[in-house]
């Protein structure tokens, strides 16, 4: 744009020779100045475009300024979010979209920069920057899959070990139901035992001989006695009608 404006101003500068240079009597060839008129005009028209050309990649460029800057505050807050294990995947997607973009329209640039060497060495360190932020990006995506996949072991083995678990529970809660199913067998058994030596109590014979009834006195409280044990230990193991034979038999025994 340089040497256009040289030209022009050299141009405009012959025109004004040719115009304010006249001396009364002479005429320039008419030719001649409709030459340097024309080429004037092309020259003119030329740096207009040239001119707008420029003023379109400095907009272009500025875009591009802040789109990073924009990236680079997004970035800083994905980094927190890593740390803080609250960031998605779909994220950082969503800012390799974005760097992406920027990759295009920055090619779409250095296609207009080749006759700008200022604008080529723009462009080229726009690209070291959207490289380099293009690599921390893939570096953040690296850490959030390691997290993923160690938040994902870690569900595995909560897994694991709720259904280890709830096998243990299974296991007890069997042997629970075993025990207590034992239980109320030797409460049954307590029992029977406590219901057999109370009838052997009661079936004692009758006698008239003072002696003899003085032997199936003895034998009925030591009969009552073990039933009363035998009770007891069936009450004590749970079996609900235990407690009324207890008094039962007690009954009989003070009666004896």
């Amino acid at each position: 744009m340089r040497t256009h404006q040289i030209v022009l101003a050299a141009l405009t500068a012959t025109l004004f020779l040719f115009t304010a240079c006249e001396e009364p009597g002479t005429t320039v060839p008419k030719g001649e100045y409709d030459n340097l008129m024309q080429e004037y005009r092309e020259l003119k028209a030329g740096t207009e475009a040239l001119r707008a050309e420029h003023a379109a990649q400095a907009v272009a460029i500025d875009n591009i300024l802040q789109e990073l800057s924009q990236l680079s505050g997004r970035t800083v807050l994905l980094r927190s979010e890593i740390e803080s294990g609250t960031v998605q995947l779909t994220q950082v997607e969503q800012i390799e979209e974005n760097i992406s973009d920027l990759k295009q329209k920055l090619s779409e640039l250095d296609k207009l920069a080749r006759q700008s060497a200022e604008l080529q060495k723009m462009v080229k360190s726009l690209k070291t920057v959207i490289a380099e932020k293009e690599a921390e990006i893939d570096q953040l995506k690296e850490q959030i899959r390691i997290k993923d996949a160690t938040i994902d072991e870690q569900h595995r083995t909560i897994a694991e070990q709720h259904g280890t678990i709830e096998s243990q529970n299974a296991t007890i809660s069997s042997q629970q139901e075993n025990l207590r199913a034992l239980l109320a067998e030797q409460a049954q058994m307590l029992f029977q035992a406590g219901v057999d030596f109370e009838n052997l109590g009661d079936e004692a014979p009758e006698v008239h001989g003072r002696r003899d009834k003085q032997e199936i006195k003895a034998f009925r409280e030591e009969m009552y006695g073990k039933a009363l044990l035998y009770y007891r230990e069936a009450a004590d193991a749970g079996y609900p009608q235990a407690s009324y034979r207890i008094s039962q038999v007690e009954a009989k025994k003070a009666g004896l």
